[in-house]
């Protein structure tokens, strides 16, 4: 069921969330989310789930199919990408890739944290748990 409400901003920028829709989809006092605008000015709300969430960052080779085998072992392990953002450091050397990813479905985490540590694409891997 979809649900709407007129809301305001206050002078920080904040707006409340209604009770039945916070209800809906299950936030909570404190919880993280993310927020995300896309090209039709709308904004988009994604809660993120406390201890299942981690944010990845990192540095690796500049060459085509890098990503893949970052986003291939990930799959394999059963992560799955909450969002992501790439950009190129030096053309053709060095890249770096941000992600937000919920690892509830993976069985062995801190497997996966040295698995992508060890590829050889990867310069540097940094996991911050949520």
């Amino acid at each position: 069921v979809k649900n709407f409400n007129i809301a305001r901003l206050d002078s920080k920028g904040r707006t409340i969330v209604p009770f039945h829709i916070r209800d809906y989809i299950g936030l909570k006092d404190g919880m993280e989310l993310i927020i995300v605008n896309n090209e039709k000015r709308e904004v988009r709300i994604f809660p993120l789930v406390n201890g299942n969430t981690a944010h990845l960052r990192l540095m690796m080779s500049d060459a085509q199919g890098s990503l893949s085998k970052v986003m291939n072992l990930m799959s394999r392990n059963g992560v799955d990408i909450l969002m992501s953002m790439s950009r190129t450091i030096e053309r053709g050397k060095l890249a770096e890739w941000s992600a937000i990813i919920d690892m509830t479905e993976c069985r062995n985490q801190k497997k996966l944290e040295n698995d992508i540590s060890k590829l050889d694409v990867v310069k540097k891997a940094e996991f911050e748990r949520k």
